[in-house]
């Protein structure tokens, strides 16, 4: 028998804390939006010297808002509805040391030299105090949420074998990621104080992150998955397999993080095993949920309602997220000497878990008390978004398998053709209009405020 994955109303306070991680999400995913299109028309091949010399520092803003800041506000909307509406104090704080650290983040090159690294996961300012404090307080501030999020729940409820218990532990799930992930980030840190030639630079940085931030994207993914039940049962499909294997699946991601420290324990944080160690286990380990609840639910949408007028943004958010996601797995198992092959991996993985959360998004407006976003638009966001995105991704791959490189910008690569970096370009601006859509959209409605009546986060009416 078939079920919704839908989350049960909350109300009050609770509602109100959702509302609050959503705003500070958008909030920041705008902000990010500021450097996309400099980075687009960086890759590009003209030469243009204002924008090779500002590449670097909006590349490494863009990132860090993007897959730190909204992302992670988008899990606190997750993990608020999650909990059991005690402690919620403690999730405002959290809020409160996020935005904090965000401000410092994005003030920091007006303060001090940028000095940009392009290390993985989490690049840096080197030596921007400003910058280094905004990571400080965003890291206390994940750090009370995750904590929150894990224990203010309801266990009884968590480990119901129906389709809400198989969501509630998903979230869970994410949760204990990113605590984990937190774990491994300070361990990594106390290691590399004890070495007797310290690295130094981006090589430090690139130890540093690497396996926080390979762990971390358990989080994304399990939430990445919740989204898409989510959508599933939103868009009136019906997902086939018993919850308890659905359940099963993510238990499968929690077990990869929970032995996520046997490498430190066996091996130095600068040894080449630890770090492949970590890419087996992301490569491994976060796939096998999302192979089979993507079959799932792609299954489900076959045989279930055609879309309507009032979900069609949310359908098809939800097809091209399904197929972003199985571009980039795709695109990984080709990946050999630097390029940007890793790139569009890359991009086509973490931009499937953007479009599932700006589909969310639109969902939550009208649950969370805020008027309903204008659909028409919303449908024109959705398709311009996946379509720019598509386009830029296959461009990183071609590019890639040419031979040209990562993180280069403003100058042509010799790798026989230059279409690959105009198709990176042209998909790239494409992408970053549409997220100024995406602004347009959602921002009046937020900006005229909630409803304080509103008491329907989880349904599935959309």
């Amino acid at each position: 028998m078939n079920q919704d994955y839908l989350l049960p109303k909350v109300e009050g306070e609770q509602l109100k804390v959702a509302a609050g991680w959503l705003t500070v999400a958008v909030g920041f995913l705008l902000a990010s939006g500021v450097f996309p299109l400099l980075l687009a028309i960086g890759r590009m091949t003209y030469e243009m010297k204002f924008v090779k010399e500002a590449f670097y520092t909006a590349l490494v803003l863009h990132v860090d808002f993007t897959v730190l800041w909204w992302l992670l506000a988008i899990a606190g909307v997750f993990w608020t509805l999650n909990s059991n509406g005690k402690g919620l104090g403690w999730s405002k704080l959290a809020m409160l040391f996020v935005v904090a650290g965000g401000v410092f983040a994005g003030i920091a090159p007006l303060l001090a030299d940028a000095n940009p690294l392009t290390n993985n996961y989490v690049p840096m300012l080197e030596d921007n105090r400003y910058f280094r404090k905004g990571l400080m307080l965003f890291g206390f501030g994940i750090l009370f949420l995750t904590l929150h999020s894990l224990i203010a729940v309801s266990y009884k409820d968590m480990f119901r074998p129906d389709a809400t218990g198989a969501m509630r532990f998903g979230i869970w799930s994410a949760a204990l990621a990113g605590l984990i992930a937190i774990i491994a980030l300070v361990w990594t840190f106390v290691s590399l104080q004890g070495m007797a030639e310290p690295l130094e630079g981006r090589a430090y940085f690139e130890t540093l992150y690497w396996a926080g931030g390979h762990v971390l994207q358990f989080t994304h993914t399990a939430l990445l998955l919740v989204c898409w039940l989510w959508l599933a049962s939103i868009c009136g499909a019906k997902v086939p397999g018993s919850p308890k294997l659905v359940m099963g699946l993510f238990v499968i991601g929690a077990l990869c993080v929970l032995i996520a420290p046997w490498p430190f324990l066996t091996r130095e944080v600068t040894d080449p095993e630890f770090t492949t160690w970590f890419i087996w286990l992301m490569r491994d380990g976060n796939g096998v949920a999302a192979f089979f609840i993507g079959l799932m639910v792609l299954w489900g949408i076959m045989k279930g309602d055609k879309p309507t007028d009032n979900n069609h943004h949310l359908y098809m958010s939800l097809l091209f997220s399904i197929g972003l996601f199985a571009l980039g797995g795709v695109l990984g198992l080709f990946i050999g000497e630097s390029s940007t092959l890793i790139t569009a991996h890359y991009h086509g993985s973490i931009v499937a878990v953007t479009m599932a959360f700006m589909a969310m998004t639109y969902f939550w407006l009208p649950q969370f008390g805020y008027a309903s976003p204008n659909l028409k638009w919303a449908k024109i966001q959705v398709y311009t978004y996946a379509v720019g995105q598509f386009v830029h991704i296959i461009g990183l791959a071609w590019g890639g398998q040419q031979g040209m490189a990562r993180k280069v910008v403003g100058a042509t690569q010799d790798i026989g053709t230059e279409m690959p970096q105009h198709l990176v370009g042209v998909g790239g601006g494409i992408a970053v209009l549409s997220g100024v859509l995406f602004a347009v959209v959602v921002l009046p409605v937020m900006l005229k405020g909630r409803n304080g009546d509103a008491s329907v986060a989880g349904q599935g009416e959309a």
